[in-house]
C-alpha cells in the first residue's frame, strides 16, 4: 500500500516531467530574499528572489520575477554604486520553438533570454565601441570583468545579469577575478566534468539554453564532453580589416593587437592592453571547429529531451572561464519581441512589453526536473548515462530507490544492494527516468537509448 501511495503522490508532477519549459523554473516557495555583500557583511534584502510565478497555455510559458537571485551579489569591484534591485519582469516564453529566417536574428543589448532563476541573460557587448563608431564592439566579459561579483553578474541601472555562463570566478581552473576569495557566492550551478550540465535557461525564441557541458555525440552516446564552439579568434595583429573580409578605412581601424586604450567605464579606468578577444569584432565562425553551429547550438539529446531538442549552450574554455559567444550571438527561431525592454527593442529600457491577453493556468506543481535537482543536489548517480544494457549508480547509495518513467508510473523499486552491481535495462522502452531515494527524495536522471 505504501508503495502504490508513493506512485499516486508522484502522478502529477511527473506528468509534467517532459515539459523543461514549465517544470524547470526555480520557483520561490519558501519565501526566501536576496541576498549581498556590504563591506564584510552579508545583507538579508527584503525583495523575494527566484521566480515569483509561472502561468501557461498550449503556445506560451509566462515567468513572473523581479530579477533577484538566490545566490549573494555583489560588491562590483570597478566601483559601480548600483546593487541589484526589484525590477519587473513578465517573460513571455514559446512552448513550441519555430526555426526563423535564414541566418536568424541577431542579438541586441539588453536581455536577450532569462535563466531559471528569472535573471536576464545579456548578449556579449557592452554599450560601448572603439572611439564610438559602432565597428569595433567591446567584449563585455573583457572589459567589464572587474566590475562582476563572484557570481559573474552585475546591475545597469539596478537590472541584474549575466553576460556569460552564471557560476562563480572560483569554479574556474584559473580564475580571471579574485573576487570570491573575499565575497563567495555560489552562483547559479557549479560545473562538473562527469555530467550533463543543467538547462539554466531560455532564449527568447523558446529554445533552452544548457551549461558546458554535454554528450558527446548528439545522439546521446559518447559519454560528456565540454560543447567546443566554432566560434575562433582570427589570426590577426592589427584591426583594419573585418571577420568577412571587409576592408575598413584608416579611419575606421581598431587599436593594434595588445595596443594600450582606456577603457570607456568606469571614469578614469586605468589604460588595458586590447587582447586578442576583446572585441567582438576579433572573432569568426569556422564551421566545424566546434560541436556548436553559427548560433551556438545544436540538435542533441539531453536529460529533459531523450528524443532531442534544438538548444544554445553556455560556452567556456578548457579552464573553465567563458568563451565567446558565451550564449548565442543571434537566435536561430522566432524571437517573442514583447521580451525586450519596455522601449520596444533590444536595450529598449528595464522590464518587458508583455501582457497576457489569452487564459492560462497556474503552475502549481512543486520544483521537478533540474530545479528540484539545484535546489536539492543528488548524493548519487547514474553510469553510464545515457545508458543502453545495464546501468549501475555511484556516490552516496540510498537503501532504496523507486524509478518512474516520464508519466509518473512507479516501474520499478531497487534496493542498495543491486545499485553498484549493477541492473539489467535489457527490454526497457527507451526514454527518461527519474529515480529517487525513497528516504530523502533527492533524485536523479537516467537515459535510456536504444
Amino acid at each position: 500500500m505504501r508503495f502504490f501511495h508513493f506512485c499516486v503522490l508522484l502522478l502529477l508532477p511527473m506528468a509534467a516531467f517532459c515539459q523543461a519549459e514549465l517544470t524547470s523554473w526555480l520557483l520561490n516557495t519558501d519565501g526566501a530574499t536576496g541576498q549581498y555583500w556590504d563591506g564584510n557583511d552579508l545583507i538579508q534584502m527584503q525583495e523575494a528572489c527566484d521566480v515569483l510565478l509561472v502561468q501557461f497555455s498550449e503556445n506560451s510559458v509566462y515567468v513572473q520575477a523581479n530579477g533577484i537571485p538566490r545566490y549573494a551579489t555583489s560588491p562590483f569591484p570597478d566601483g559601480n554604486p548600483s546593487l541589484a534591485t526589484a525590477q519587473d519582469y513578465l517573460f513571455q516564453i514559446p512552448r513550441n520553438p519555430e526555426e526563423g529566417p535564414t541566418g536568424g536574428t541577431a542579438t541586441g543589448l539588453g536581455q536577450t533570454g532569462v535563466l531559471i532563476n528569472g535573471v536576464p541573460i545579456f548578449n556579449a557587448q557592452d554599450a560601448f565601441s572603439y572611439n564610438n563608431q559602432g565597428i569595433w564592439h567591446q567584449n563585455g566579459a573583457f572589459f567589464e570583468n572587474d566590475g562582476f561579483d563572484c557570481a559573474k553578474g552585475h546591475p545597469a541601472m539596478g537590472r541584474y545579469h549575466h553576460h556569460q555562463v552564471p557560476t562563480a570566478f572560483d569554479d574556474s581552473f584559473a580564475p580571471t577575478s579574485d573576487v570570491c576569495g573575499d565575497f563567495p557566492s555560489a552562483a547559479l550551478f557549479a560545473i562538473d566534468m562527469e555530467a550533463h550540465s543543467p538547462l539554466i535557461g531560455f532564449a527568447f525564441d523558446g529554445y533552452p539554453i544548457y551549461g558546458p557541458y554535454g554528450f558527446a555525440n548528439a545522439d546521446g552516446s559518447g559519454g560528456i564532453a565540454r560543447m567546443e564552439t566554432s566560434w575562433q579568434l582570427r589570426d590577426i595583429s592589427v584591426r583594419h580589416t573585418l571577420a568577412d573580409g571587409t576592408a575598413l578605412a584608416p579611419n575606421q581601424y581598431g587599436p593594434d593587437v595588445d595596443e594600450l586604450v582606456t577603457p570607456a567605464i568606469p571614469p578614469g579606468a586605468a589604460p588595458i592592453a586590447a587582447v586578442l578577444g576583446a572585441y567582438i569584432e576579433d572573432h569568426e565562425y569556422v564551421e566545424g571547429a566546434g560541436h556548436l553551429d553559427v548560433f551556438n547550438g545544436r540538435f542533441s539529446v539531453t536529460p529533459e529531451y531523450p528524443d532531442g531538442i534544438y538548444a544554445y549552450w553556455a560556452t567556456v574554455d578548457e579552464d573553465h572561464n567563458g568563451q565567446y559567444p558565451y550564449f548565442y550571438p543571434a537566435y536561430r527561431g522566432v524571437v517573442e519581441t514583447d521580451n525586450f525592454g519596455g522601449g520596444g527593442g533590444p536595450g529598449g529600457g528595464g522590464g518587458t512589453n508583455v501582457t497576457i491577453d489569452e487564459e492560462v493556468e497556474t503552475w502549481t506543481g512543486s520544483v521537478s526536473g533540474v530545479s528540484e535537482a539545484l535546489h536539492q543536489p543528488a548524493d548519487f548517480y547514474a553510469y553510464p548515462n545515457p545508458v543502453r544494457d545495464q546501468v549501475r549508480f555511484a556516490g552516496r547509495l540510498p537503501a532504496a530507490v523507486a524509478v518512474y518513467d516520464a508519466v509518473g508510473r512507479c516501474v520499478a523499486e531497487w534496493p542498495r544492494s543491486v545499485l553498484s552491481n549493477g541492473v539489467s535495462l535489457v527490454g526497457w522502452p527507451s526514454g527518461t527516468y527519474c529515480c529517487k531515494d525513497l528516504h530523502t527524495g533527492q533524485h536523479t536522471l537516467l537515459i535510456l537509448r536504444p
